[in-house]
């Protein structure tokens, strides 16, 4: 009889496993995909925190650009403007120039049936009309970056009650400066811009430039020191790879439009 353990041996001997050189050939490779694959994994996180950035610091600039645009359009506005009794000052004498390390301070006025909170002045007529009362709005940045709003309202100047107080309503603010457009010579144009309290006759302020540089939250682009222009004013940024714009607008006073 003839014995088959001969070729079993053999099967067991080529089935024994891998060898050394072939099974660090197979980790080394395995850690290539691996690696490859932390790569493709960091590279779609660091592009997903830039968009997040992106549309965050998007939002705030919208926000901000239609607090402010609707405050200065308002500014200035009198329901009779034949009647000395609605003063047309449109700026009250708290706007300032480099109020804060962040920039300025702007401080417009206006004549409104509205309150801070835009509710109806419960003060009426006998028709039943809300009478028009005088509010006050005042913007700069406050502790924390935060862009903040102060509303004053009242029936005079000397009657305001402050109904909302220097709010921080829109956070990442590092630089908020401000200009205004001045008619020096009473044709109804702008003939140069300038800073709180250097125009001639605040009167002839027709419009009011702002400037903005927001910030992200997150370290998303490469860290590098660098100086931003915000209007007339050069900003130093650090180099924490936070995103970084500045956005610009330019709004009419509503009581001077021609």
């Amino acid at each position: 009889m003839t014995t088959r353990w001969p070729k079993f041996a053999a099967i067991a001997g080529f089935c024994g496993g891998f060898s050394l050189l072939e099974l660090v050939l197979a980790l080394a490779l395995a850690a290539l995909l691996l690696l490859g694959l932390v790569q493709i994994v960091a590279a779609a996180s660091a592009a997903s925190g830039l968009q997040r950035n992106q549309a965050q610091i998007q939002d705030r600039a919208r926000l901000a650009i239609g607090v402010l645009s609707k405050a200065i359009r308002e500014a200035g506005y009198r329901p009779e403007p034949w009647n000395d009794a609605f003063s047309p000052l449109a700026l009250t004498s708290e706007n300032l120039d480099g109020a804060n390390a962040a920039g300025d301070r702007l401080a417009l006025r206006t004549w409104s049936d509205l309150n801070c909170f835009d509710n109806r002045n419960p003060d009426v007529s006998d028709e039943g009309n809300p009478h028009f009362y005088i509010r006050e709005s005042i913007f700069d940045v406050g502790s924390g970056r935060n862009l903040t709003r102060e509303c004053r309202y009242g029936p005079g100047p000397t009657e305001l009650t402050t109904q909302v107080r220097r709010q921080g309503f829109l956070p990442g603010v590092e630089s908020f400066q401000v200009l205004y457009g001045e008619d020096r010579n009473g044709d109804g144009n702008i003939e140069r811009w300038v800073a709180a309290g250097q125009w001639s006759d605040a009167r002839r302020i027709l419009g009011v430039k702002i400037g903005l540089l927001l910030a992200g939250e997150d370290a998303v682009v490469e860290p590098s020191a660098a100086q931003l222009q915000v209007l007339d004013v050069a900003t130093a940024v650090p180099p924490d790879g936070r995103l970084r714009r500045v956005f610009e607008i330019a709004t009419s006073l509503r009581g001077r439009l021609p």
